[in-house]
C-alpha cells in the first residue's frame, strides 16, 4: 500500500487533535496537551508519528522514548501517567473492505516498528492499544506478545430505571442506604482534587505501595483539561469528604479514571457510581467507562453496576537484554 511512516511536522501537528476526534480509535490520551503532559512528567521523548499514503493521513501514533542506563525502552502509553491505553489511531480504517483493512495495518504497523528499530535500537518496547481497535496480528507477525487487557463499559443511555434495574441487590442496597444515612454528591474543584489525592496516597501508603502518578502530573491535567474535559466528584458525609473521583469526559463517553479510595463509609463508593451516571445522563453522555477489571478484587465490585466487559490488547516485544531490564528496572515492573 505504499504507506510512508515518519514524524508529523508542523502542519499536520496543526490538525492532530482534529484527526483525534475523527477517528472512532482516538482517546483524550491522544489529544496533544496530554500527550505533552505526560512528556513532561515522564523525563522522557515524544515522537508523534503519522502513516501517510500520497496526501492522505491513515494513521496517528505517538510513541514516547526512554533511557535509563544503557537500557533503552519505547512505551505508548509512558509509565507513571494513569494513562489506560493509547498506541495506534486510525483513519477511514471502517470504511474498508477486510483485504483493504488488512493490507493498511499491515503496512502501517510494520512503517511503525522499522521506524522504532531504525531510530532507537530498543530493549523494551510496551504499546496498549485503544479499545475497538482489536486487530493486532501484524504485531505478532513482527515479533510481538499480545496479551488481552479488560475493562468495563456501560450504556447508560437506556435511562436510570432500567440502569437501577440491572444492578445487582448489593449495589441498589447500598445507594438507598447512602440516601438515608445524608451522604451527598457534589462537584469540586482544585481543592477538592488535592484532598482526593492524598487519600489515595494514604491509601497506597497503608498498603506499602507507591503511588505511580504525581501530584503535579495529575495538578497540570486538571489544569489544561478541567470544565471541559475533566469534572472532580465529590461524596461528602456530614460535610466530611469521604471519597470522590476524576472522570474524563471525551466523544461520547464518561471515563472513571482515578479515585475511589477505600473508605470507612463502605456504601460511599457505590453512590459515588451512581452519582456520576445520574450526572453523565443528564449531560447525554452514552457510556461510562470503568477502568480496570482484570483482577477479582477489582471486578468483583465494578461488574455490580452490570457494565458489558470490553477488552483491548497490549503489545510487547524486548531483547534479551530488555527481559533483564523488565526485572531489574522495578518502577516499570511495577507499572506492568
Amino acid at each position: 500500500m505504499n504507506i510512508e511512516v515518519r514524524v508529523a511536522e508542523n502542519k499536520e501537528l496543526k490538525n492532530w487533535n482534529a484527526l483525534i476526534e475523527a477517528s472512532p480509535y482516538g482517546t483524550i490520551f491522544h489529544t496533544l496537551d496530554w500527550l505533552r503532559i505526560a512528556e513532561k512528567h515522564t523525563n522522557s521523548r515524544l515522537y508523534l508519528l503519522i502513516g501517510v499514503k500520497g496526501e492522505e493521513v491513515i494513521g496517528l501514533f505517538p510513541i514516547f522514548y526512554k533511557r535509563k542506563g544503557v537500557f533503552k525502552m519505547v512505551f505508548s502509553p509512558p509509565p507513571k501517567t494513569g494513562i489506560p491505553y493509547m498506541g495506534p489511531v486510525l483513519l477511514g480504517y471502517e470504511k474498508l473492505k477486510q483485504e483493504k483493512k488488512e493490507s493498511l495495518i499491515m503496512d502501517f504497523f510494520t512503517g511503525v516498528d522499522n521506524f522504532i528499530h531504525d531510530n532507537f535500537k530498543p530493549h523494551y518496547i510496551y504499546f496498549k492499544h485503544p479499545p475497538g481497535l482489536i486487530d493486532c496480528r501484524p504485531f505478532m507477525g513482527l515479533g510481538y506478545q499480545v496479551n488481552p487487557v479488560y475493562s468495563y463499559l456501560l450504556d447508560i443511555s437506556v435511562g436510570l430505571p432500567k440502569l437501577e434495574s440491572d444492578f445487582s441487590i448489593q449495589a441498589r442496597k447500598n445507594i438507598k442506604k447512602a440516601e438515608k444515612d445524608g451522604i451527598s454528591f457534589e462537584l469540586g474543584s482544585k481543592e477538592e482534587l488535592e484532598i482526593i489525592y492524598e487519600m489515595l496516597y494514604n491509601r497506597y501508603e497503608e498498603q506499602e505501595m507507591r503511588m505511580s502518578i504525581s501530584k503535579g502530573y495529575l495538578l497540570d491535567v486538571f489544569d489544561k483539561f478541567f470544565h471541559d474535559n475533566l469534572w472532580i466528584f465529590v461524596i461528602r458525609h456530614r460535610d466530611e469528604i469521604v471519597s470522590g473521583g476524576v472522570k474524563l469526559c471525551y466523544k461520547d463517553r464518561v471515563i472513571d479514571w482515578m479515585g475511589q479510595p477505600k473508605t470507612w463509609i463502605r456504601t460511599a463508593n457505590d453512590f459515588l457510581h451512581w452519582s456520576v451516571i445520574k450526572w453523565g445522563l443528564e449531560h447525554k453522555y452514552h457510556y461510562y467507562e470503568i477502568l480496570g477489571a482484570w483482577t477479582r478484587f477489582r471486578s468483583q465490585f465494578k461488574s455490580k453496576f452490570n457494565p458489558s466487559l470490553e477488552i483491548y490488547f497490549e503489545t510487547k516485544k524486548t531483547t534479551a537484554i530488555g527481559v533483564v531490564a523488565e526485572k531489574l528496572y522495578t518502577k516499570l515492573r511495577e507499572y506492568l
